[in-house]
């Protein structure tokens, strides 16, 4: 039995179609879905929903949520700017560019797998040149890079 978010949704919409009543709904769907069943107050909304004519099951955009997302042109905009200033913070990166400050952590953080060290932007991520070097200079304390 699928319990995701949207199955559930599609089968409201389709007992309210046959005008099941929301109490009747959230009772059968509790005795199918258990503890994954969404919340009393949830369907209840939702079946007001279909009654005034609402036919999409997908949510609609709420007040905070993103409306875009990390695409490679911001991700490369923001690798531009760490590469010209090493030292530069992420406020003035969100600034120079039109993307939140949790947008520019998120990129440089998860895309491009940096951090700060000194007040300065480094990879966390060794080249397989960094590597080797590494090894060259104390094979014994850098075994866990070659692997």
């Amino acid at each position: 039995m699928d319990s995701s978010r949207s199955a559930q949704k599609a089968v409201m919409q389709f007992l309210r179609a046959e005008e099941e009543h929301a109490t009747q709904i959230y009772r059968r769907m509790k005795e199918v879905y258990g503890e994954q069943c969404l919340a009393r107050c949830t369907i209840f909304r939702r079946c007001q929903g279909y009654e005034a004519g609402r036919v999409n099951i997908k949510d609609f955009p709420r007040p905070g949520q993103a409306h875009g997302v990390t695409n490679s042109a911001t991700i490369s905009a923001v690798d531009e700017l760490m590469r010209q200033n090493r030292r530069i913070i992420t406020r003035e990166i969100a600034v120079e560019l039109p993307i939140s400050k949790g947008t520019v952590h998120h990129t440089i953080h998860k895309k491009l797998g940096c951090g700060k060290v000194c007040a300065q932007w480094v990879s966390k991520n060794l080249s397989a040149n960094q590597k080797r070097s590494r090894w060259e200079l104390d094979p014994s304390a850098t075994q866990e890079f070659l692997h």
